[in-house]
């Protein structure tokens, strides 16, 4: 497709150390365009946890919205039935999971777990 193709290398670094080297096509990516993402903004912060977890309120959360979520799909019916119940089954195999997880006391899967969960709740439309 681009046999004449020339592959070049940016060195990429920071604080005058090198942190990687990216190899491109020159036809797809200009060097003014190809740049500016490399640049870095120091002044950004990531928020990766706000205070504690309580977990007694993320298991009541879990609890009602799994109640709720059946309590809906025992009065649909036809292929929605279906496809809800498929949804139930993968959200109980997680809640499962998260009781072994307990178990285990595996703190660091257990947030993966409690994260994953809020968010499969938050696409169905369960706010916490």
């Amino acid at each position: 497709m681009f046999d004449a193709s020339s592959f070049k290398k940016y060195y990429v670094d920071e604080d005058n150390n090198a942190i990687g080297k990216i190899t491109c096509n020159f036809d797809l990516i200009h060097n003014e365009q190809f740049i500016k993402p490399i640049i870095r903004d120091n002044d950004l912060k990531e928020i990766t946890k706000f205070g504690n977890r309580d977990y007694l309120k993320l298991d009541q959360y879990i609890i009602t919205s799994l109640n709720n979520y059946y309590n809906r799909l025992i009065s649909t019916s036809g292929e929605e039935r279906n496809n809800m119940l498929q949804t139930y089954r993968r959200l109980y195999s997680m809640w499962q999971e998260l009781h072994n997880l307990k178990i285990s006391k595996n703190l660091k899967e257990i947030d993966k777990m409690y994260d994953l969960f809020s968010y499969e709740l938050y696409i169905l439309g369960y706010l916490n």
